[in-house]
Protein backbone atom coordinates (compact mmCIF):
# COMPACT_ATOMS: atom_id res chain seq x y z
CA UNK A 1 0.00 0.00 0.00
CA UNK A 2 1.07 3.58 -0.69
CA UNK A 3 0.95 6.14 2.05
CA UNK A 4 0.83 9.93 0.25
CA UNK A 5 2.86 12.24 1.87
CA UNK A 6 0.89 14.82 4.08
CA UNK A 7 0.55 18.13 3.11
CA UNK A 8 3.20 20.37 5.36
CA UNK A 9 3.80 23.81 3.79
CA UNK A 10 7.41 25.31 3.58
CA UNK A 11 9.48 22.55 4.36
CA UNK A 12 13.05 23.71 5.63
CA UNK A 13 16.02 22.21 4.07
CA UNK A 14 16.70 19.35 6.91
CA UNK A 15 20.35 19.92 8.61
CA UNK A 16 20.06 18.98 12.26
CA UNK A 17 16.65 17.43 12.89
CA UNK A 18 15.34 16.32 16.46
CA UNK A 19 13.00 13.13 17.03
CA UNK A 20 11.01 13.66 20.03
CA UNK A 21 9.94 9.87 21.32
CA UNK A 22 10.11 9.21 24.68
CA UNK A 23 8.41 6.49 25.03
CA UNK A 24 7.33 2.99 25.45
CA UNK A 25 9.69 0.46 24.11
CA UNK A 26 7.30 -0.50 21.34
CA UNK A 27 6.47 2.51 20.42
CA UNK A 28 10.39 3.48 20.08
CA UNK A 29 11.10 0.43 18.13
CA UNK A 30 8.02 1.43 15.73
CA UNK A 31 9.59 5.13 15.15
CA UNK A 32 13.32 3.46 13.84
CA UNK A 33 12.35 3.70 10.46
CA UNK A 34 11.75 7.63 10.69
CA UNK A 35 15.14 7.48 11.82
CA UNK A 36 16.40 5.29 8.84
CA UNK A 37 14.49 7.40 5.87
CA UNK A 38 15.59 10.40 7.39
CA UNK A 39 19.35 9.42 6.85
CA UNK A 40 18.71 8.02 3.88
CA UNK A 41 17.69 10.99 2.21
CA UNK A 42 20.11 13.34 4.24
CA UNK A 43 22.85 11.59 5.30
CA UNK A 44 24.81 14.36 6.07
CA UNK A 45 22.01 15.77 8.31
CA UNK A 46 22.70 15.63 12.12
CA UNK A 47 19.60 13.51 13.63
CA UNK A 48 19.15 14.05 17.30
CA UNK A 49 16.66 11.92 19.49
CA UNK A 50 15.21 12.64 22.93
CA UNK A 51 13.90 9.21 24.94
CA UNK A 52 13.33 8.87 28.35
CA UNK A 53 15.87 6.70 30.54
CA UNK A 54 14.02 3.69 30.41
CA UNK A 55 14.09 3.01 27.08
CA UNK A 56 17.70 4.54 26.22
CA UNK A 57 19.11 1.71 26.21
CA UNK A 58 17.33 0.24 23.00
CA UNK A 59 19.08 3.30 21.49
CA UNK A 60 22.75 3.83 22.67
CA UNK A 61 25.13 3.67 20.38
CA UNK A 62 22.79 3.57 17.53
CA UNK A 63 24.89 4.39 13.98
CA UNK A 64 22.35 6.84 12.84
CA UNK A 65 21.92 8.64 15.86
CA UNK A 66 24.07 11.87 16.34
CA UNK A 67 23.31 12.93 19.63
CA UNK A 68 20.99 10.93 22.12
CA UNK A 69 19.16 13.04 24.43
CA UNK A 70 17.40 11.46 27.77
CA UNK A 71 14.64 12.64 29.74
CA UNK A 72 14.42 11.73 33.59
CA UNK A 73 11.17 12.49 33.78
CA UNK A 74 9.98 9.79 36.28
CA UNK A 75 12.50 10.96 38.65
CA UNK A 76 12.13 14.57 38.07
CA UNK A 77 8.40 14.15 39.07
CA UNK A 78 9.21 12.43 42.48
CA UNK A 79 11.74 14.94 42.96
CA UNK A 80 8.30 17.71 42.88
CA UNK A 81 7.62 15.56 45.98
CA UNK A 82 10.86 16.73 48.05
CA UNK A 83 10.95 20.56 48.33
CA UNK A 84 14.92 20.34 49.10
CA UNK A 85 15.23 18.94 45.92
CA UNK A 86 13.49 21.53 43.95
CA UNK A 87 17.02 23.09 43.28
CA UNK A 88 18.31 20.34 42.13
CA UNK A 89 15.60 19.77 39.63
CA UNK A 90 15.78 23.26 38.31
CA UNK A 91 19.24 22.60 37.21
CA UNK A 92 18.47 19.00 35.41
CA UNK A 93 15.61 20.36 33.58
CA UNK A 94 17.58 23.21 32.74
CA UNK A 95 20.59 21.15 31.73
CA UNK A 96 18.53 19.02 29.25
CA UNK A 97 16.82 22.16 27.42
CA UNK A 98 20.08 24.13 27.31
CA UNK A 99 21.79 21.03 26.00
CA UNK A 100 18.48 20.49 23.54
CA UNK A 101 19.55 24.33 22.32
CA UNK A 102 23.42 24.23 22.13
CA UNK A 103 22.67 21.55 19.22
CA UNK A 104 21.24 24.50 16.64
CA UNK A 105 17.87 21.86 16.23
CA UNK A 106 15.96 23.44 12.90
CA UNK A 107 13.31 21.19 13.06
CA UNK A 108 12.01 18.76 15.47
CA UNK A 109 9.37 15.99 15.11
CA UNK A 110 7.23 15.03 17.90
CA UNK A 111 6.06 11.81 16.68
CA UNK A 112 4.39 11.13 20.82
CA UNK A 113 1.88 13.97 20.43
CA UNK A 114 1.81 14.26 24.40
CA UNK A 115 2.13 17.14 26.87
CA UNK A 116 5.41 15.43 28.18
CA UNK A 117 7.00 15.42 24.79
CA UNK A 118 5.86 18.67 22.80
CA UNK A 119 7.20 20.92 25.54
CA UNK A 120 10.79 20.10 24.83
CA UNK A 121 11.10 21.35 21.46
CA UNK A 122 8.98 24.30 22.31
CA UNK A 123 10.86 25.22 25.30
CA UNK A 124 14.15 24.49 23.59
CA UNK A 125 13.09 27.28 20.68
CA UNK A 126 13.35 24.93 18.06
CA UNK A 127 12.15 27.15 14.84
CA UNK A 128 10.16 24.30 12.90
CA UNK A 129 8.33 22.33 15.27
CA UNK A 130 6.19 19.40 13.80
CA UNK A 131 3.41 17.19 15.27
CA UNK A 132 -0.21 15.70 14.57
CA UNK A 133 -2.67 17.86 14.62
CA UNK A 134 -5.71 17.42 18.01
CA UNK A 135 -3.23 16.10 19.74
CA UNK A 136 -4.21 14.58 23.35
CA UNK A 137 -3.50 17.34 26.00
CA UNK A 138 -3.12 20.16 23.34
CA UNK A 139 0.30 19.62 22.86
CA UNK A 140 -0.60 20.51 19.10
CA UNK A 141 -0.68 24.24 20.14
CA UNK A 142 3.52 23.64 21.12
CA UNK A 143 4.25 23.17 16.96
CA UNK A 144 4.16 25.65 14.68
CA UNK A 145 3.83 22.63 11.39
CA UNK A 146 0.93 20.07 11.71
CA UNK A 147 0.57 16.80 10.08
CA UNK A 148 -2.93 15.22 9.59
CA UNK A 149 -4.86 14.20 12.96
CA UNK A 150 -3.13 10.67 14.35
CA UNK A 151 -6.75 9.09 14.88
CA UNK A 152 -5.51 6.99 18.24
CA UNK A 153 -8.78 4.63 17.18
CA UNK A 154 -7.61 3.87 13.66
CA UNK A 155 -7.03 0.50 13.45
CA UNK A 156 -5.66 0.17 9.84
CA UNK A 157 -3.38 2.71 9.76
CA UNK A 158 -0.23 1.39 10.60
CA UNK A 159 1.39 3.76 13.35
CA UNK A 160 5.31 2.86 11.19
CA UNK A 161 3.64 5.25 8.11
CA UNK A 162 2.40 7.30 10.35
CA UNK A 163 5.73 7.80 11.98
CA UNK A 164 7.44 8.22 8.26
CA UNK A 165 5.30 10.98 7.26
CA UNK A 166 7.34 13.27 9.64
CA UNK A 167 9.92 12.15 6.73
CA UNK A 168 7.83 12.49 3.85
CA UNK A 169 5.98 16.05 4.86
CA UNK A 170 10.05 17.58 4.50
CA UNK A 171 10.13 15.67 0.97
CA UNK A 172 11.77 12.59 1.80
CA UNK A 173 11.24 9.85 -0.46
CA UNK A 174 10.37 6.34 1.53
CA UNK A 175 9.60 3.16 0.52
CA UNK A 176 9.31 0.06 2.67
CA UNK A 177 9.58 0.12 6.46
CA UNK A 178 13.89 -0.46 7.48
CA UNK A 179 14.54 -1.11 11.06
CA UNK A 180 18.60 0.23 11.80
CA UNK A 181 19.67 -1.28 15.21
CA UNK A 182 22.82 -0.33 17.15
CA UNK A 183 25.40 -3.07 17.18
CA UNK A 184 25.00 -5.86 19.41
CA UNK A 185 27.53 -5.27 22.92
CA UNK A 186 30.19 -7.97 23.18
CA UNK A 187 28.77 -8.23 26.84
CA UNK A 188 25.67 -8.93 25.16
CA UNK A 189 26.61 -11.23 22.73
CA UNK A 190 29.00 -13.24 25.90
CA UNK A 191 26.05 -13.37 28.52
CA UNK A 192 23.55 -14.45 25.62
CA UNK A 193 25.59 -17.50 24.60
CA UNK A 194 26.25 -18.27 28.10
CA UNK A 195 22.57 -18.59 28.74
CA UNK A 196 22.18 -20.58 26.00
CA UNK A 197 25.19 -23.01 26.96
CA UNK A 198 22.14 -24.83 28.90
CA UNK A 199 20.21 -26.10 26.15
CA UNK A 200 21.16 -29.39 26.10
CA UNK A 201 20.07 -30.31 21.95
CA UNK A 202 21.37 -27.05 20.28
CA UNK A 203 20.24 -28.11 16.92
CA UNK A 204 16.74 -27.42 18.06
CA UNK A 205 14.72 -24.57 16.80
CA UNK A 206 14.14 -21.78 19.57
CA UNK A 207 10.82 -20.98 20.59
CA UNK A 208 10.90 -17.51 22.90
CA UNK A 209 7.37 -16.79 25.06
CA UNK A 210 6.69 -13.11 25.33
CA UNK A 211 3.63 -13.25 27.96
CA UNK A 212 3.80 -10.17 29.81
CA UNK A 213 2.64 -6.85 28.98
CA UNK A 214 1.38 -3.94 31.02
CA UNK A 215 -1.87 -3.42 29.94
CA UNK A 216 -4.53 -6.14 31.75
CA UNK A 217 -6.80 -5.99 28.54
CA UNK A 218 -3.78 -7.40 26.49
CA UNK A 219 -3.05 -10.46 29.03
CA UNK A 220 -3.30 -14.25 27.11
CA UNK A 221 -4.61 -16.43 30.42
CA UNK A 222 -1.52 -17.54 32.54
CA UNK A 223 -3.46 -20.62 32.58
CA UNK A 224 -3.39 -21.14 28.44
CA UNK A 225 0.29 -20.40 28.35
CA UNK A 226 0.92 -22.87 30.78
CA UNK A 227 -1.53 -25.38 28.28
CA UNK A 228 0.89 -23.91 25.77
CA UNK A 229 4.14 -24.60 26.98
CA UNK A 230 3.67 -28.66 27.33
CA UNK A 231 2.21 -28.53 23.66
CA UNK A 232 5.24 -26.88 22.42
CA UNK A 233 7.89 -29.46 24.41
CA UNK A 234 6.09 -31.85 22.04
CA UNK A 235 7.27 -30.51 19.17
CA UNK A 236 10.70 -31.41 20.52
CA UNK A 237 11.77 -27.30 20.72
CA UNK A 238 13.64 -25.19 22.91
CA UNK A 239 11.97 -22.80 24.59
CA UNK A 240 13.00 -19.50 26.38
CA UNK A 241 10.47 -17.95 28.78
CA UNK A 242 11.56 -13.79 29.02
CA UNK A 243 9.75 -11.25 31.29
CA UNK A 244 10.83 -8.54 33.60
CA UNK A 245 11.95 -9.57 37.32
CA UNK A 246 8.62 -8.65 38.64
CA UNK A 247 6.84 -11.15 36.42
CA UNK A 248 8.71 -14.17 38.34
CA UNK A 249 5.47 -15.24 40.32
CA UNK A 250 3.71 -15.32 37.05
CA UNK A 251 6.29 -17.06 35.29
CA UNK A 252 6.45 -19.97 38.39
CA UNK A 253 2.83 -20.73 37.40
CA UNK A 254 3.52 -20.85 33.60
CA UNK A 255 6.26 -23.34 34.43
CA UNK A 256 4.44 -25.18 36.68
CA UNK A 257 5.96 -29.08 36.63
CA UNK A 258 8.45 -28.01 33.66
CA UNK A 259 10.57 -25.72 35.65
CA UNK A 260 13.11 -28.23 35.42
CA UNK A 261 12.84 -29.55 32.13
CA UNK A 262 16.30 -29.57 29.99
CA UNK A 263 14.25 -27.66 27.24
CA UNK A 264 13.23 -24.79 29.23
CA UNK A 265 15.06 -21.84 29.67
CA UNK A 266 13.43 -19.41 32.47
CA UNK A 267 15.09 -16.10 31.44
CA UNK A 268 12.62 -13.96 33.36
CA UNK A 269 14.27 -10.99 35.13
CA UNK A 270 17.94 -12.22 33.64
CA UNK A 271 17.95 -10.06 30.32
CA UNK A 272 18.27 -6.41 29.39
CA UNK A 273 16.55 -5.13 26.36
CA UNK A 274 19.93 -4.78 24.80
CA UNK A 275 20.27 -8.34 24.93
CA UNK A 276 17.73 -8.83 23.11
CA UNK A 277 19.83 -7.77 20.32
CA UNK A 278 21.64 -10.26 20.73
CA UNK A 279 19.57 -13.23 21.74
CA UNK A 280 16.46 -12.77 19.09
CA UNK A 281 19.01 -13.51 15.47
CA UNK A 282 19.36 -16.96 17.26
CA UNK A 283 15.51 -17.46 17.38
CA UNK A 284 12.99 -19.23 14.73
CA UNK A 285 10.05 -17.96 16.66
CA UNK A 286 8.06 -15.93 19.05
CA UNK A 287 5.27 -16.05 20.19
CA UNK A 288 3.85 -12.71 22.37
CA UNK A 289 1.45 -10.19 23.14
CA UNK A 290 1.42 -6.71 21.14
CA UNK A 291 4.17 -5.42 23.95
CA UNK A 292 7.95 -4.65 23.43
CA UNK A 293 9.83 -8.22 22.61
CA UNK A 294 7.76 -8.82 19.70
CA UNK A 295 8.10 -5.53 18.26
CA UNK A 296 11.93 -5.65 19.17
CA UNK A 297 11.77 -9.15 17.62
CA UNK A 298 10.17 -7.79 14.47
CA UNK A 299 12.93 -5.28 13.84
CA UNK A 300 15.59 -7.60 14.68
CA UNK A 301 14.01 -9.86 11.90
CA UNK A 302 12.90 -13.35 14.08
CA UNK A 303 11.78 -15.17 10.94
CA UNK A 304 8.77 -16.28 12.33
CA UNK A 305 6.19 -13.91 14.91
CA UNK A 306 3.04 -15.25 16.25
CA UNK A 307 0.73 -12.31 18.04
CA UNK A 308 -1.73 -12.49 20.27
CA UNK A 309 -3.79 -9.46 19.77
CA UNK A 310 -7.08 -8.45 21.49
CA UNK A 311 -7.92 -4.51 22.69
CA UNK A 312 -5.31 -3.71 20.27
CA UNK A 313 -5.49 -3.76 16.51
CA UNK A 314 -2.80 -5.48 14.20
CA UNK A 315 -3.23 -3.58 11.14
CA UNK A 316 -1.53 -0.53 13.51
CA UNK A 317 0.87 -2.33 15.82
CA UNK A 318 1.14 -5.40 14.26
CA UNK A 319 4.45 -7.01 13.26
CA UNK A 320 5.93 -5.67 9.61
CA UNK A 321 5.94 -8.50 7.18
CA UNK A 322 4.07 -11.13 5.39
CA UNK A 323 5.81 -13.75 7.14
CA UNK A 324 3.89 -13.26 10.57
CA UNK A 325 0.89 -14.24 11.98
CA UNK A 326 -1.67 -12.90 14.05
CA UNK A 327 -4.42 -14.42 15.87
CA UNK A 328 -7.45 -11.97 17.04
CA UNK A 329 -11.21 -13.79 18.04
CA UNK A 330 -12.31 -10.22 15.84
CA UNK A 331 -15.09 -9.91 18.03
CA UNK A 332 -17.71 -6.50 17.87
CA UNK A 333 -16.00 -4.78 20.42
CA UNK A 334 -12.35 -4.61 19.23
CA UNK A 335 -10.06 -2.83 19.24
CA UNK A 336 -10.97 -1.18 22.46
CA UNK A 337 -8.09 0.27 22.64
CA UNK A 338 -8.23 0.34 26.71
CA UNK A 339 -6.23 -0.87 28.99
CA UNK A 340 -9.10 -2.63 30.95
CA UNK A 341 -11.64 -4.12 29.45
CA UNK A 342 -14.50 -2.26 29.19
CA UNK A 343 -16.87 -5.30 29.32
CA UNK A 344 -14.88 -6.96 32.26
CA UNK A 345 -15.10 -10.01 30.22
CA UNK A 346 -11.31 -10.08 28.41
CA UNK A 347 -13.21 -12.30 25.92
CA UNK A 348 -10.93 -11.07 23.41
CA UNK A 349 -8.28 -12.97 25.03
CA UNK A 350 -9.54 -15.75 26.65
CA UNK A 351 -11.51 -17.18 23.90
CA UNK A 352 -7.97 -17.66 22.20
CA UNK A 353 -7.24 -21.37 22.21
CA UNK A 354 -3.60 -23.07 23.24
CA UNK A 355 -4.66 -25.24 20.51
CA UNK A 356 -4.70 -22.35 17.82
CA UNK A 357 -1.74 -21.03 19.09
CA UNK A 358 0.23 -24.93 18.88
CA UNK A 359 -1.44 -25.55 15.55
CA UNK A 360 0.09 -21.81 13.81
CA UNK A 361 3.45 -22.64 15.94
CA UNK A 362 3.74 -25.68 14.33
CA UNK A 363 2.88 -24.06 10.79
CA UNK A 364 5.77 -21.47 11.29
CA UNK A 365 8.13 -24.24 12.52
CA UNK A 366 7.71 -26.22 9.29
CA UNK A 367 6.99 -29.14 11.68
CA UNK A 368 4.33 -32.07 11.10
CA UNK A 369 1.32 -33.26 12.85
CA UNK A 370 1.56 -32.93 16.52
CA UNK A 371 2.48 -36.54 17.79
CA UNK A 372 -0.49 -38.20 20.34
CA UNK A 373 0.46 -37.82 24.00
CA UNK A 374 1.57 -40.72 25.55
CA UNK A 375 -0.95 -42.86 26.92
CA UNK A 376 -0.50 -44.72 30.39
CA UNK A 377 -0.83 -48.26 30.85
CA UNK A 378 -3.39 -49.26 33.22
CA UNK A 379 -2.06 -50.68 36.57
CA UNK A 380 -2.56 -54.54 36.83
Amino acid sequence: MKYPPPSVSNPPAARRILIVRLSAHGDVMHTLPLLAALKRQHPDAFVGWLVEAAAAPLLENHPLIDRLHVSHRKRWLSLLTKPAQWPSLWHEVRALVRDLQAEGYQLSFDVQGLLKSAIWPWLAQIPFRYGFKATRESADLLYNRHLPAMIIRDAHTPAVQRYLDFARAIGCEVSAPEFVLPPVHSQAAAKVQMLLVALPLPHRPVVVLAPFTRWPSKHWPLEHWAQLLPLLLRLDVSVILLGAPNDAPRAATILGEHADSPQVLNWVGQTDWPDLYALFPQVQLLIGLDSAPLHIADAVGVPKIIGLYGPTAPGRTGPVGGQHTILTTQLDCQPCFERECPLKTLACMTQLTPQQVLEQARDALGLGQLPEAPTQEPLV
